[in-house]
């Protein structure tokens, strides 16, 4: 899909200090894409239409629905049509029941569940509090993240989401809305098996359970994010043993959980 898709330009009128004007302006485009899972509709995701393959891996992969790529027996997105088709293998099918069409709005929540008690007793092993990262490389990877959106640059209408090793961004997405941008860096990671259980999500967004849920589930031992974290989030995170880092912006961050994350210098400690 071509780049220039994600944007539309529509006049506008401009006041800037007492002065009006007639302006073209960039506004980000936003599109319903119809999901069918084994030929039945299994929800709508009203997203950017870029990156639309990895946001229907994505979003299977984040919400449970799949495990990895390998539970995928066939993915299509025809754009003309607004529409994604998959085909899961017999295993991964057995775990849908009835029907379950849905639309998923861009903030969010709607479809969208926390992590239950069941959930957090069978997350794999390895968020165990260990995690740390220096404040510095915090502060220098969040400035490098708010840099790479040109979309966020020309339009000021997306959210931003981005996997990271602690000192690169190994993988950057947007989208409308804060769930599709983490679902396309999700499912980005699960086509070329990455490896998550050593990596931190960057995120733009306000990190509420659903999101956490999201990261948790797949092992992810951190997230941080330029916006506000929610109180159940930083309970769920406390109770998980994750990393939350908020507000992260500038020269500044709070930390949520996990004191010990931050691998002070001596002479600061």
């Amino acid at each position: 899909m071509a780049a220039d898709s994600d944007r539309r330009e529509f006049p506008v009128l401009r006041y800037r200090q007492g002065q009006i004007s007639e302006v073209s302006d960039v506004v980000v485009a936003e599109y319903n894409l119809t999901i069918q899972v084994n030929g039945k509709e299994f929800v709508i995701l009203l997203c950017t239409p870029r990156s639309l393959e990895n946001l229907v891996a994505g979003f299977l992969f984040s919400e449970g629905v799949i495990q990895s790529r390998n539970d995928l027996q066939e993915l299509s997105v025809d754009v003309a049509r607004l529409l994604a088709r998959v085909t899961l293998r017999k295993q991964a099918a057995s775990t849908l029941s009835g029907d379950v069409r849905k639309t998923v709005p861009t903030a969010g929540g709607k479809g969208h569940t926390p992590l239950n008690t069941c959930e957090i007793q069978s997350l794999p092993g390895n968020m165990d509090g260990t995690f740390t990262i220096q404040p510095a490389n915090v502060l220098e990877i969040m400035a490098r993240f708010s840099r790479q959106s040109q979309l966020f640059l020309d339009t000021g209408g997306v959210h931003s989401c981005a996997l990271s090793d602690g000192s690169e961004i190994l993988v950057f997405e947007d989208d409308i809305g804060r769930h599709n941008a983490l679902d396309k860096v999700l499912g980005h990671a699960m086509m070329v098996d990455m490896p998550l259980h050593d990596k931190v999500v960057l995120t733009s967004g306000r990190v509420s359970t659903e999101i956490l849920a999201k990261v948790a589930r797949h092992g992810i031992p951190a997230i941080i994010s330029r916006s506000a974290p929610t109180s159940a989030a930083i309970e769920q995170a406390q109770a998980l043993n994750m990393t939350l880092i908020g507000f992260a912006r500038d020269d500044n961050f709070n930390v949520y959980s996990n004191f010990a994350c931050l691998d002070l210098p001596a002479r600061e400690r």
